[in-house]
């Protein structure tokens, strides 16, 4: 495959699928089938994420609260859910490079403090008017994943 160029990135691209690869080879959708999202490149080199699950997936994100934090009441689930617990919004931007195959975003701002000042590499696969773009593999506690966003190009 021929090493992608900055230009082949620039563009809004709109998020339709987000999905952890587990090692066994089963597939989960964090967020269920509807997702929402943008992720946007610049000419001058900056990138912005913002995705999650569709406003009207709010049943499908109220349970995942409550199997995961099963000592919270209903008053505190809104509560929660504002705090991000589980992680239901991903926010971040900076600068990005091409480099060895992958796409590295430099994060210089995001929702999650931890993430600034480190960059974030993603395997990419072009598809038509699609892009791809891959986690390594990552520890999800349980076992091994690897994340997978599907992005439709806006015209």
């Amino acid at each position: 495959m021929e090493q992608a160029q900055p230009q082949d990135f620039v563009g809004t691209w709109r998020l339709v699928e987000y999905t952890f690869h587990h090692e066994d080879g089963t597939v989960e959708r964090p967020w269920g089938e509807d997702v929402t999202g943008y992720l946007l490149y610049t000419p001058q080199g900056y990138m912005s994420a913002n995705l999650s699950p569709a406003r009207r997936n709010w049943r499908f994100r109220r349970a995942r609260l409550k199997a995961e934090v099963p000592a919270a009441e209903e008053g505190g689930l809104a509560r929660l859910a504002r705090r991000g617990v589980p992680r239901d919004y991903i926010a971040y931007s900076g600068r990005f490079e091409l480099k060895d195959g992958m796409i590295i975003h430099h994060v210089e701002v995001s929702l999650f403090p931890h993430w600034v000042g480190l960059p974030q590499h993603r395997y990419y696969e072009f598809c038509e008017n699609q892009l791809t773009l891959r986690t390594s593999s990552i520890n999800s506690g349980r076992d091994r994943v690897v994340a997978q966003l599907r992005w439709q190009r806006v015209d």
